[in-house]
This record gives structure tokens, C-alpha cells and sequence, in this order.
């Protein structure tokens, strides 16, 4: 399946919305980390583990680290770009050099992989960085080879399909032997974060009747286990929490230490609101006076 065909008329969206963009890769590479590997042709291990990580005194917010627990396994950073950033790899390198000279990791080696949904964003400047790039790869979405049916690199056309072709897409996951098992529940969970984000106009249960599962007992899967505890929306919330965080830093710069402590405090209803919000604000006086009210 190639991934393309509506590449440009998801960039108009995206670019309003770059925030719940970088929470659905969040929250896929956290959960599967193997997708990411099989994404970059890296060889996978379960030593790694995936973390957001804030660099201090800086307005600099890394999307994400695989972090490997031995040390002869390089680092490996990831960034997700979907919108244009001429400024995007002097940015991208100097919070990982930076990472690099106040964290003193254990690791000696480490890889940078960007990834876009095509080439038409990635307009970044490489003039001042030419020494760096061994240690880069890109990844276009919209280039991916052909997958097999039942290949997780499915979940990724998803997230840069048109809503009717995510939903073709997602239906003919379900219908994957290799998800009837023991994948199904994890499956599920990643599919409803995918298609929660990108058609937020629906209900969970309105997706789930568009996909029609049927031939599924969603009440049997850790899915539907999970969704009715507490823990799992205070995992959501982290999540909006870290990467609302990095969007408002790139927007409007270092934030004061009393902007980012209320942003900390508030509830996951509140971070849903921000995020749509924040786009209308000018400046970061407009950040904090939506805040005063909170």
C-alpha cells in the first residue's frame, strides 16, 4: 500500500493542529516500540525504552529518546516534523548536542531520525550541519514501500490518510489473523488513539461502529479493560501535558516557571481546551491571561 494521495491537503490541517499530531507518535512509539524500529530499519531491542525529555533552561523539547540500558547501543532521537521549519535541523541538533552535554550519557553513539509525511516539508537549511549527517536518516511516510497487510507500518497510513482510507485502513488491520490473538488488545488501544485524534467529531463508539467489529468481543480485551480505568486517563494526560509543553515552548519561546507549573496543574479537559485554544494567541501574554482564568 503506498502511502500518498492526500499528503497536501493534511499538511493545511495539520499545521493547525502539530500539537495532537505529535501526541498520536508519542503515544505510538511509546506503546510500540518495535514500530519505530521496523519504520527505520534499526535493529530492534527490548533494552530500549521510549522517553519525552525537557532540556533545562532552554526553550528546547526533544519529541522523544530511545534510551537503551546497555551502554554499546547508540541513543537514538526522534523528531516528527509536519510542518515546514527552515530552522528545523539547527534546532533538531542542538537539542541533541545539547541533551548530550547536560545529561553525560553512558552511551557513546548515538542516531538522529527525523520524520516527515513527504519531502515537500522537510525544507530545512543542512548548510551549517554537513559534518552531521552520518548520523542522520529522514523518513518520508509518504515513501514507505508497498506493506503487507498485517505489517504495523499500516498504523502509520493511518495517521496520514484521508479519513475514509483511515477507516479502510483500520478495518483491514482488524481483519489480520496475527490480531485475533494476543495483539488484539494493544491493536485496539492504538487504533482508537489514531482515529480519536484524527476525527475528533466522532465518538469512540461512532469510530468503532464505522469499523465494524463484529467478529470482535471488545469487552474480553485489556482495550476495553483499560479504557474504564482511572490510570489510563492520567496516562493520556501526561502525555497532552509533555507535549503541550514542547508546542507552547516552540511557539512563544522559554515559558516562565509559573506558566509551565499552572499548565502542570491542570486537569485533561483543560489541556484538550489549550490545545485548541493556543492557537489564537498572538503572544505569550495571551497564554497567560488564558491561564489567570483557570
Amino acid at each position: 500500500m503506498m502511502l500518498s494521495g492526500t499528503i497536501e491537503n493534511l499538511f493545511e490541517k495539520l499545521k493547525t493542529n502539530t500539537m495532537k499530531t505529535d501526541a498520536i507518535f508519542y503515544q505510538l512509539f511509546q506503546t510500540l516500540p518495535d514500530l519505530f524500529f521496523e519504520l527505520a530499519g534499526i535493529e530492534y531491542s527490548e533494552s530500549y525504552q521510549f522517553q519525552a525529555v525537557e532540556l533545562k533552561q532552554t526553550a528546547f523539547r526533544l519529541d522523544g529518546i530511545f534510551v537503551p540500558k546497555e551502554i554499546d547501543l547508540p541513543l537514538i532521537f526522534v523528531e516528527v516534523q509536519f510542518q515546514k521549519d527552515a530552522c528545523f535541523y539547527g534546532r533538531f541538533f542542538s537539542e541533541i548536542l545539547l541533551y548530550l552535554y547536560q545529561q553525560q550519557p553512558k552511551q557513546t553513539q548515538w542516531q538522529a531520525v527525523a520524520i516527515f509525511p513527504s519531502r515537500t516539508v522537510d525544507n530545512g537549511s543542512l548548510t551549517h550541519y554537513t559534518l552531521l549527517l552520518p548520523s542522520l536518516q529522514r523518513i518520508y511516510l509518504d515513501e514507505l514501500p508497498p506493506q503487507d497487510n498485517a505489517s504495523l507500518l499500516n498504523l502509520l497510513a493511518i495517521v496520514i490518510a484521508s479519513d475514509s482510507k483511515a477507516i479502510e485502513i483500520a478495518k483491514n488491520l482488524l481483519q489480520q489473523p496475527v490480531y485475533q490473538n494476543q495483539k488484539q488488545a494493544l491493536l485496539l488501544s492504538t487504533l482508537e488513539t489514531i482515529l480519536v485524534y484524527k476525527l475528533p467529531h466522532l465518538s469512540r463508539e461512532e469510530i468503532w461502529k464505522m469499523i465494524n467489529l463484529s467478529h470482535i468481543d471488545i469487552t474480553r480485551t485489556l482495550f476495553y479493560q483499560d479504557a474504564i480505568q482511572e490510570g489510563r486517563q492520567e496516562g493520556r494526560q501526561e502525555g497532552e501535558k509533555v507535549l503541550l509543553l514542547r508546542v507552547l515552548t516552540k511557539r512563544f519561546g522559554q515559558l516562565k516557571t509559573l506558566v509551565s507549573r499552572k499548565i502542570e496543574q491542570l486537569s485533561l479537559h483543560e489541556l484538550e481546551q489549550l490545545a485548541d485554544d493556543f492557537l489564537s494567541f498572538s503572544n505569550s501574554e495571551d497564554l497567560e491571561r488564558w491561564l489567570a482564568d483557570k
